[in-house]
C-alpha cells in the first residue's frame, strides 16, 4: 500500500515537471516569435507603394540605393563597374501574432544589378547608382588624387522626381522637354557614388550621359536655358559614363 502511494506521489511529481518545462518552452518560444516580429517591423525598410509616396520615403529609398553598389549582391563584387537599380517591390509576407497569422502586402526595396535589365518598364519608380570611384578608375585612375571634381549628367528624356526639389542639398537640375540636366561639385570621399532617380518615362528609350567637366563649365549649363545649346557645351568634355536602354511596356 505504501509502495503504491510512493509510486503515485514520483508520478505525479514527474506530470508536474512535464507541465512546468512544456509550459516554459512554449512561453519561451512565444516571446520569440513576438521578438521577431518586432525586429521585422522595427528594422527594415517599407513603403507605402511601389513608388516613393513622401519626402521622407524618397529620402530613405535614395540612401538605401547610395549604399547598394557596397551590398553583398550576388555578382556584385566581381563587376569592373559596380552598378545597380534599386526598385520598390510588392511582397506578401506572414506575419505572426499571438492568436493566428496572417498575410499582409507591403512595399519592400530591392537591388539588381543594371546589366541584368535588357529594358526598363514605362511609369516604373527606380533609383540607378554607381560606384564612381569604378568608374574614374576605368577612365583615369590619377582623377582618384584630386580633392574635388565636377560632373554633369544629361537624361533624355527626363527622370525628374516630384520630391527632388525638396531635398535639403538637391542637385541642380534643369527640366526641358526633352530631358534634364544636372551638374554638381563632387568632393573626393572615401564612397563616391552617382545615382539618377524617377520615374521611367513613356518613351523609347532611356539614355544618361555623365561629363567630366570644370567648375566654369558648371555655372555655364546651369545658367543656360536652352537643351541644345548645353548640349552642345557638354560635347567639348569627355564622357566617363552612359547607359541606353529600350523602355518597353
Amino acid at each position: 500500500m505504501n509502495i503504491n502511494k510512493k509510486y503515485i506521489i514520483i508520478f505525479g511529481t514527474l506530470i508536474l515537471l512535464l507541465i512546468v518545462i512544456t509550459g516554459g518552452i512554449t512561453y519561451y518560444k512565444e516571446k520569440a516569435k513576438q521578438a521577431q516580429i518586432s525586429d521585422w517591423g522595427q528594422g527594415t525598410l517599407s513603403f507605402s507603394q511601389d513608388y516613393p509616396m513622401n519626402l521622407k520615403e524618397l529620402s530613405d529609398f535614395l540612401i538605401f540605393c547610395h549604399n547598394a553598389p557596397f551590398s553583398d549582391t550576388e555578382g556584385l563584387k566581381d563587376k569592373e563597374i559596380k552598378e545597380v537599380v534599386c526598385t520598390i517591390e510588392r511582397e506578401l509576407r506572414k506575419l505572426v501574432l499571438k492568436d493566428n497569422t496572417r498575410l499582409i502586402s507591403t512595399y519592400f526595396p530591392s537591388i539588381s544589378l543594371l546589366d541584368s535589365f535588357t529594358s526598363f518598364k514605362p511609369d516604373r519608380y527606380m533609383v540607378i547608382s554607381v560606384d564612381l570611384k569604378d568608374v574614374l578608375k576605368k577612365y583615369d585612375m590619377s582623377l582618384l588624387e584630386e580633392e574635388k571634381l565636377y560632373f554633369c549628367s544629361v537624361s533624355e528624356p527626363s527622370l525628374a522626381d516630384p520630391f527632388s526639389s525638396q531635398m535639403k542639398k538637391p542637385k541642380q537640375t534643369l527640366i526641358f522637354d526633352e530631358g534634364d540636366v544636372s551638374c554638381t561639385g563632387q568632393n573626393m570621399d572615401p564612397i563616391l557614388v552617382m545615382y539618377f532617380y524617377g520615374f521611367i518615362p513613356q518613351a523609347e528609350s532611356l539614355n544618361i550621359k555623365q561629363y567630366l567637366v570644370d567648375e566654369q563649365t558648371v555655372s555655364d549649363v546651369m545658367n543656360n536655358q536652352s537643351f541644345s545649346e548645353i548640349k552642345d557645351i557638354l560635347s567639348n568634355y569627355p564622357i566617363i559614363w552612359q547607359m541606353e536602354k529600350p523602355i518597353i511596356p
